[in-house]
């Protein structure tokens, strides 16, 4: 079984910091996990090389065995898509939906094939001129997506995309929904999200642990076990999503909690059927 934790949002302002970076990468190392970071280039107007504690806290997760990954280029709503409505109704994103009301034709008018990858283009050389490393992974900032983001990857040479959830019900529970009716992961589901043939797609499973709190984490743990079970018998990579500040941010140690507990879970999933489970990042991940 493969477990390809994520971890999104890296530079953005409000949720991420360096404290909480390498927090990730203490817990990570106790656990002998190696991980994949999605790193926002140019958050907040500046590149990622003038972020030196960014910087060599990316350069210590390369060291380590993680991955380091593009998230758009400075994490507008509407950079290379639009937004699905589930991330749409999120609280903190009213503005994002009274945009889009707003300039709807305009915003899908400019996800042109060339103008994305000018974008993908300039986000990847400010990570590769910070961290030295040329990102071959791509997630979209809020799960943005479009039919020329697909083509415009492929054209510019990424080996993979991880922009499609495959466990949509997360973001129901995270709006306080919790009898919300789980979707089965399933082989097909998984593979129905490819959109172009020279692109691998690694769709997330959800996100478990954002701003995680007590009257959550039960429907939360269950969903996340039944989830690695799917994924386990189904032989889809489990990829849960987390982003930086965001799951040390619940209440007390909950994000924390159910990382470690579905950690050992999974392991002890897959053992359960004669499996090892590799914690692996995702552009290590076999399809």
């Amino acid at each position: 079984m493969q477990f390809a934790m994520t971890v999104d949002d890296v530079c953005m302002p409000g949720f991420s910091s360096e404290e909480h970076l390498g927090r990730w990468l203490d817990l990570l190392a106790e656990l002998d996990i190696r991980a994949t970071f999605f790193v926002v280039p140019l958050a907040d107007k500046t590149p990622l090389a003038n972020r030196p504690g960014y910087v060599a806290l990316l350069r210590r997760a390369l060291a380590e065995g993680h991955e380091v990954a593009q998230h758009g280029l400075e994490h507008d709503r509407f950079e290379v898509g639009i937004p699905p409505p589930m991330v749409l109704n999120l609280p903190h994103e009213g503005p994002a939906r009274e945009r889009l009301a707003r300039e709807r034709d305009a915003i899908e008018a400019a996800h042109s094939v060339p103008r994305i990858r000018e974008l993908l283009a300039n986000g990847r050389h400010l990570l590769e001129d910070a961290v030295g490393v040329r990102p071959v992974g791509f997630r979209a900032p809020c799960l943005q997506t479009c039919a020329n983001l697909f083509t415009a990857l492929a054209e510019e040479g990424y080996r993979y995309d991880s922009s499609f959830p495959i466990q949509e019900a997360g973001w129901d529970l995270i709006m306080g929904d919790l009898g919300v009716a789980r979707h089965t992961i399933t082989r097909a589901r998984f593979e129905a999200s490819r959109q172009d043939p020279r692109l691998i797609s690694l769709p997330m499973t959800t996100d478990y642990t954002w701003y995680l709190a007590e009257d959550r984490y039960a429907a939360t743990w269950e969903m996340a076990k039944s989830d690695a079970l799917d994924c386990l018998r189904e032989n889809v990579p489990l990829v849960p999503l987390s982003h930086v500040s965001p799951f040390f941010e619940g209440d007390g140690d909950c994000g924390e909690r159910l990382f470690r507990e579905l950690v050992a879970f999974t392991r002890d999933a897959a053992a359960s059927v004669g499996q090892t489970c590799e914690f692996i990042p995702l552009a290590e991940v076999k399809v």
